[in-house]
């Protein structure tokens, strides 16, 4: 297991970006770039697609980025409106990223729509791939971020919406059976359907960003339809954006085994008001919370950990004697935490961590800065069923690993471990 990083002081001298704050003051900055590619590339997510190819963009995919920075530390905190994140890509923004501001502590949250774009290295060209437009743009964002740094203040709340159930139903012989789509709203569990708000303010009250914390596959769209789309987070974030102003990031939670109860809803079925009614079932919370939220004080600290695991693998490869997971831990004063994990993590290791922090806020954040397929629970090694059976790297245990790693990562930033 290697280590790296524990609330390095960055000396920032090729800042590009300065910009004269109080050494004490929160600040914060927000960008965005619109990250779509031109039709006639392959779409992310379902195999049942075969060989079709996007004809058109139904809404557009895009990559927000928001700077937090305290005293001692920072982090930047990039939504984007895909599947998952290539590692080409961490690494050409990073690289950029650190040259022009300092910055590294970049978390690279994708929400996992099955509706986003494929990357692949010859579209729309092997000379000009569009996974290179998007490193690019991705940097450009978030160096625009840092550049236009204010003072700032935070808030935390949290809400809950029904949108959403676990597709794993054990039967009486223990094992699963799936519910792919649930049109009655049949009751199942576990479901996380906690909605996670952050605010940040500019001090003269005005709205910077929403970040959102909601836990369901956007896979309301099916494999027929064939337009672009961010799926439920896009309808989710526009309508926070128009109805608040600022930014609205939404960031994905222990979603293994969570299907909107719309899934895969046919597009000739309603797909598309489907996926709407749902995005704005749940900003409706995130607005209704977000009014509510009482803002702490602007010198409110951060820290930041980063450390990678060699995990145990499910079977023993030539070439895959461990697997590697990228684990990141965040707090924000000692109000918010954050723990995000590469692959697609099962909920109930979502739940554990959230019932288990002292932190009055925290957030489990999947899909993030790699992607390890399916994490499940001990127990959903033996019931089986999709994501246990198949799609899965990791040996046993490992999900669970993580979460103990990341709470003790997390009061270790405190220094709450005696």
């Amino acid at each position: 297991m290697t280590t790296t990083r524990l609330g390095q002081v960055v000396v920032l001298t090729v800042v590009l970006c300065a910009v004269a704050l109080s050494a004490s003051a929160l600040s914060a900055g927000v960008a965005r770039r619109d990250i779509t590619p031109p039709p006639g590339g392959g779409m992310y997510g379902y195999a049942a697609r075969g060989s079709d190819v996007s004809t058109g963009v139904h809404d557009p995919l895009l990559a927000r980025a928001l700077v937090l920075r305290g005293e001692t530390d920072h982090v930047v905190i990039i939504a984007l409106d895909l599947g998952n994140t290539p590692r080409d890509v961490m690494r050409d923004v990073r690289e950029t990223v650190y040259a022009e501001t300092g910055l590294e502590n970049l978390l690279f949250a994708a929400s996992h729509s099955h509706s986003s774009a494929a990357f692949q290295r010859d579209f729309p060209s092997e000379d000009a791939p569009w996974q290179r437009d998007v490193a690019t743009k991705i940097s450009e964002a978030v160096c625009e971020a840092a550049e236009n740094l204010a003072p700032a203040r935070v808030g935390m709340g949290r809400g809950e919406v029904a949108e959403g159930h676990n597709r794993r139903v054990i039967g009486e012989d223990g094992k699963a059976e799936m519910l792919w789509a649930n049109p009655d709203r049949i009751p199942t569990s576990p479901v996380d359907h906690s909605v996670g708000v952050l605010r940040v303010e500019l001090l003269d009250d005005t709205v910077l960003a929403t970040v959102v914390n909601f836990t369901c596959h956007p896979v309301v769209l099916g494999p027929d339809n064939l337009l672009l789309s961010a799926d439920y987070p896009g309808a989710l974030t526009a309508r926070v954006e128009a109805a608040i102003g600022g930014q609205c990031l939404f960031v994905q939670g222990a979603c293994g085994d969570i299907n909107p109860f719309g899934d895969k809803t046919p597009v000739d079925e309603g797909g598309f008001e489907e996926m709407q009614r749902m995005g704005h079932a749940v900003a409706d919370e995130v607005l209704r919370v977000s009014e509510d939220i009482a803002m702490i004080a602007s010198d409110v600290d951060i820290t930041f950990y980063s450390e990678t695991l060699s995990l145990a693998p499910r079977r023993v490869r030539d070439r895959e004697r461990t697997v590697e997971a990228e684990l990141n831990t965040v707090t924000i004063g000692d109000m918010m935490a954050l723990a995000t994990f590469p692959g697609e993590y099962f909920v109930d290791l979502g739940l554990s961590l959230k019932a288990r922090s002292k932190f009055p806020h925290t957030w489990f954040v999947g899909y993030c800065n790699g992607s390890l397929g399916y994490v499940p629970t001990i127990n959903a090694y033996v019931e089986g069923g999709y994501g246990a059976d198949f799609g899965v790297r990791v040996a046993p245990g490992a999900g669970e690993y993580n979460i103990n790693r990341a709470l003790i990562n997390l009061y270790q930033q405190m220094g709450w471990l005696r």
